[in-house]
């Protein structure tokens, strides 16, 4: 027989069906609701000059393809897809994926089985109870379920995937950032290649002056100090080659490791001298607003931002009551074979709730604290874009400003060329001694060095300009397409 059902039954059933329907529905979610904030730019750029062309989103994904170096395209290839500082932020994105389905699993119901056997012998020595023994058997399954009525567990889900899109901008900004440091060390290699070429012309051309004023010395038409003024000044010259191998050297290291490797592996790819890269003659540029939206690093601020404000909602949340459902299904016998009869089934259900009556203020002050971490976020964002806007302008201003001066340095080594024929054409007519042709070479050599040094720095100014557009690696698509490869390699590893 069964023992006969409570008249409070009912209405136990009807609170948890109540219960159930709200936490299904979700009607109720406390905390603020996240509106992207809109931030006031200026409408142009204060260096926007005649050079500037309107950049299209395919040609900034790829910038660096417009100096057309195949070696550079493999460089940057390797980079991206075996750098260990990518791989450690695609690690980290899949370890909030893995937390943020730990957020969500709270609020499904949690269910455990268990069985369990217990022996019991009384004491033969006790007057109230008679010894014996006694032999159970249970088996049963237990289930929880802690109702998110006020949206808290939501909260937190909301800040788990605005977090995961945080990380996911900030792989997108490692590339971007790494691929700019690839293709400036690489700008830098070729440039030292091409100023060691130019040292070892100019002592050549100290050599033969030094030389030239011996010859001058025996003939008694110099002085000692001649000669020695020409070999100190073959000597400072010998001192720059060393320098530059130093430069090439680093930044050959350097490239290799960037590119997911060692110091030494591109060593001999990169030892081969070749022609310095070519800034193209227009650079992309986008009005201030689209860089908000083009630079990972701000979409990152911006989704750090949206995190912290769901986690208003999360503070707040732990203020309200909370509810559970605890339910019981299982058989008790105290012979085996009995656990699966009707008479050993028992069960139990529940609706348990809870208010937190005194805490001396730590639910209050997390609600502060959410609100000011969400405070300081949208301020860091707010700072980062006009951080970004400033990157861009001092990027445009050294542009235009190395352009202008490169003007000059290239007039100057046309002139130079110009004073080396001339006096080339005097000592061929014998109307000139030689010296006169080697100071021409030797100035001519200085204002190569001066041009080479002067395109490089107009070369990193506009890498400085692709990054601080936030050109370059891949865009946020391609972050999911990596994380095979790299779940294959952790899987590799277990």
């Amino acid at each position: 027989m069964h023992a006969p059902i409570p008249r409070t039954q009912p209405r136990l059933w009807r609170a948890l069906l109540a219960a159930l329907l709200a936490a299904l529905t979700g009607c109720v979610t406390v905390g603020p609701d996240y509106r992207t904030p809109a931030v006031a730019v200026p409408a142009h750029w204060i260096e926007a000059g005649a050079a500037m062309a309107d950049g299209d989103r395919d040609g900034l994904r790829a910038w660096w393809r417009a100096f057309q170096d195949p070696l550079l395209d493999r460089l940057v290839d390797q980079t991206l897809a075996h750098n260990q500082d990518l791989d450690i932020a695609l690690a980290r994105l899949r370890q909030a994926r893995a937390e943020r389905a730990q957020i969500a699993s709270a609020a499904m119901p949690a269910v455990s089985a268990g069985a369990a056997s217990q022996a019991v012998r009384s004491s033969q020595a006790l007057g109230s109870q008679p010894g014996g023994q006694a032999r159970t058997w249970h088996m049963g399954f237990d289930a929880s379920w802690e109702l998110d009525l006020f949206g808290g567990t939501r909260r937190a889900v909301e800040a788990a995937d605005a977090g995961i899109q945080a990380l996911a901008e900030n792989h997108h900004a490692l590339q971007v950032s790494l691929v700019a440091e690839l293709v400036s060390d690489y700008a830098g290699l070729r440039a030292a290649q091409l100023r060691l070429a130019i040292a070892r012309d100019n002592i050549r051309a100290l050599g033969q002056a030094e030389r030239l004023a011996e010859q001058a010395r025996r003939s008694g038409l110099g002085t000692l100090a001649d000669v020695t003024q020409a070999r100190a000044e073959r000597e400072m010259a010998q001192a720059q080659p060393p320098l530059l191998e130093a430069d090439i050297a680093r930044f050959s290291h350097a490239i290799g490791v960037l590119a997911g490797g060692f110091p030494g592996d591109w060593h001999a790819a990169l030892a081969t001298p070749a022609p310095a890269l070519a800034m193209p003659a227009d650079l992309p540029l986008s009005v201030p607003s689209d860089v908000i939206r083009q630079r990972p690093d701000l979409r990152a601020d911006e989704r750090r931002l949206a995190a912290a404000t769901a986690q208003i909602g999360v503070a707040q949340a732990e203020r309200l009551p909370t509810f559970r459902i605890p339910l019981g299904l299982g058989t008790t016998a105290s012979v085996i074979r009995d656990l699966f009869s009707g008479a050993s089934l028992a069960w139990s259900a529940a609706l348990q709730g809870s208010q937190s009556l005194y805490d001396a203020g730590r639910a209050r002050a997390g609600v502060t604290a959410a609100q000011a971490n969400a405070d300081v976020a949208r301020r860091v964002y707010e700072r980062d874009v006009r951080s970004a806007l400033r990157d861009v302008e001092d990027a445009l201003t050294a542009w235009t400003r190395e352009r202008q001066r490169q003007a000059a340095l290239q007039q100057a080594v046309a002139d130079s060329q110009q004073a080396l024929q001339q006096a080339a054409q005097l000592y061929a007519r014998g109307l000139s001694a030689y010296l006169p042709v080697l100071v021409a070479q030797r100035g001519l050599n200085q204002a190569r060095d001066a041009l080479t040094l002067s395109q490089l720095a107009q070369l990193q100014a506009g890498i400085g300009l692709y990054k601080a557009l936030g050109a370059g690696g891949a865009d946020s698509g391609l972050v999911a397409q990596s994380e095979p490869r790299a779940a294959a390699e952790a899987a590799a590893t277990q």
